[in-house]
């Protein structure tokens, strides 16, 4: 009976040990259309129909949550490149405006990688951000709730490919973000 007594807080310690080291944030290598990026969680993946401007227009996305954040990708295919353009300014608009954006932020990022040999660009197409600025947009706002929200956003386009990435959380260190923004690649 001693022996059992001791072996309880034993495995009591031992199991709360492994809980404690299992990360919150458990990075995995995710795709969509042409993006390869990190997500810190297993994502979910969808596809729906969203107005973009005047425009109607297939999303495709992959998303998760860990650590009290949401982790989301989406992408869409633009007819042709000025489409592209105007869908990268109209899809920024919208997100400030439905984040009641009290606060934004401008920070410089840079893809890891961007492989255009290896992804299908039209001639002389190159990528593009808002503007022609490659930037992470670190945003303070409301939820629909009205509570506070952070989130940090990018938006960029490779040809007629636009993406938009997008961390939302009541609070956003740099070990919840910096893995996804570092490791960016374009294919």
């Amino acid at each position: 009976m001693t022996g059992a007594r001791l072996l309880r807080p034993s495995a009591l310690a031992l199991t709360l040990a492994i809980v404690a080291c299992t990360p919150a944030l458990n990075w995995r290598e995710v795709r969509l259309d042409g993006l390869t990026a990190l997500l810190p969680c297993k994502p979910d993946q969808a596809q729906r129909s969203v107005r973009l401007g005047a425009t109607d227009i297939q999303m495709d996305m992959v998303g998760c949550e860990a650590a009290d954040a949401l982790y989301a990708i989406s992408h869409v295919r633009a007819q042709d490149a000025t489409h592209a353009a105007g869908l990268l300014s109209e899809w920024r608009a919208v997100t400030l405006a439905n984040l009641h954006a009290t606060s934004v932020q401008p920070h410089a990022f840079k893809f890891a990688k961007v492989t255009e040999g290896a992804y299908q660009v039209p001639s002389g197409a190159t990528v593009a951000a808002h503007n022609g600025e490659w930037k992470l947009l670190w945003v303070q706002g409301q939820r629909p709730d009205a509570s506070a929200v952070q989130a940090r956003l990018a938006w960029f386009a490779l040809g007629v490919d636009v993406y938009h990435v997008a961390v939302y959380g009541a609070q956003l260190g740099p070990q919840m973000v910096d893995m996804l923004y570092s490791d960016l690649r374009l294919q």
